[in-house]
């Protein structure tokens, strides 16, 4: 391997580092604590090698924002590519554990606190707004693609957005409490009622 290939991986490494320790600081600390010299500091590299990446906050913030997005979008739309998919789409019940998991692991716990910082900080949410908006109708259309779904129809449409909502709320359950219990009997409800409604189109 060349120097400067060597170089290259070397500020790759570094720049994922950042990343990860300004979403961790956004998390734990919030946005006005998420500065690049405590972020440098927790990610174990010079301010200077920091500022060689991401001159101002912002810069470090929106790019640790869209790899977090990026990456969660990437995830999921793995996971519905290796749903079992016929010609009616995948399974319903698959579709909605996939999604409904999806609102209640770590990363989502994760974002949860950044979208509350945001709520009192305008810079952030101006950053938050339209990655979140990307993610959404993203996370809708994959959905939508697994369930072979007909989205020219209003109330498919509805049915989709809905379903979703139902499993942000569930996530938004789990974050003081053990819901799992309560989230499987919702699973089994929301599944037998999309699956009637497949079945009857």
């Amino acid at each position: 391997m060349s120097s400067r290939v060597a170089q290259q991986e070397r500020s790759k490494v570094t720049r994922r580092r950042l990343l990860e320790a300004a979403l961790a600081t956004l998390s734990d600390q919030g946005f006005p604590a998420t500065t690049v010299s405590a972020v440098a500091a927790r990610a174990g590299v010079s301010r200077g090698a920091a500022q060689h990446h991401f001159p101002t906050r912002d810069s470090l913030v929106e790019a640790a924002l869209e790899e977090f997005f990026s990456e969660r979008t990437q995830k999921l739309r793995t996971s519905v590519a290796n749903l079992s998919t016929g010609t009616n789409g995948a399974p319903v019940d698959e579709v909605l554990e996939l999604v409904f998991g999806f609102f209640s692991n770590r990363p989502f716990h994760a974002a949860l606190h950044i979208w509350a910082a945001a709520s009192t900080d305008a810079s952030l949410r101006e950053m938050i707004v339209p990655a979140e908006a990307r993610y959404g109708r993203e996370v809708y259309q994959l959905t939508a693609l697994a369930l072979n779904a007909d989205l020219s129809d209003q109330h498919t449409r509805r049915l989709l957005g809905l379903t979703l909502d139902v499993a942000r709320g569930l996530g938004l359950g789990s974050v003081l409490v053990d819901t799992r219990e309560h989230q499987r009997h919702a699973l089994e409800t929301w599944s037998a009622i999309l699956a009637d409604i497949k079945r009857n189109d």
